[in-house]
């Protein structure tokens, strides 16, 4: 999964390129940090389920249409809209933009961690992320050059992940499981 920090930046980036559609921003960076925080927060609730799919060391399957077609899913709400976008951005993450540096990282079983700590505090910074109190502690910074990661790379996926178009997406996906 992108780190706390990658998600909450392509949220606040989102949000100001798509101004008229996310009236409660708050409500969206929730939307955007609860895939994730819910399995950390209670262990019951494993990434597979908070993920809708297989998750991962090994593979990461993210089912949009069952979190489309999940009841409690409501994309007239920016909560929602914010846990769509998070799944997005860990879908393209893992098996489009960072695929090669996902095989590399599996293969030598570390992690993209490190690399999160090390580009922590210079995605901080260019997107003004205001530290969360609950999550803080997993947006740790440290010096450091990342392994995998190359900090333009990652820069230019959070923009093209906030230039999403979210009810695009959404269509793409029903229109999918239709034909």
């Amino acid at each position: 999964m992108p780190g706390f920090t990658i998600h909450i930046a392509v949220a606040k980036e989102y949000i100001k390129k798509h101004k008229n559609e996310i009236k409660n921003e708050e409500e969206f960076i929730k939307g955007i940090i609860d895939p994730d925080y819910i399995s950390l927060k209670n262990p019951l609730k494993d990434k597979n389920k908070t993920h809708y799919g297989k998750w991962g060391k090994e593979e990461t399957e993210i089912n949009m249409d069952k979190f489309l077609e999940d009841p409690k899913t409501n994309m007239n709400t920016d909560y929602f809209k914010g846990y769509f976008l998070h799944l997005l951005t860990d879908h393209y993450f893992y098996n489009k933009y960072f695929r090669k540096e996902t095989d590399e990282e599996i293969k030598n079983k570390d992690g993209f961690y490190y690399d999160y700590d090390c580009l922590n505090e210079r995605i901080l910074k260019k997107y003004e992320i205001v530290l969360i109190e609950e999550i803080k502690m997993y947006m740790k910074s440290i010096k450091g050059t990342p392994k995998y990661l190359k900090p333009e790379k990652v820069v230019n996926f959070i923009e093209e992940m906030s230039n999403i178009n979210l009810k695009e997406q959404e269509e793409i996906n029903r229109k999918v499981k239709n034909s």
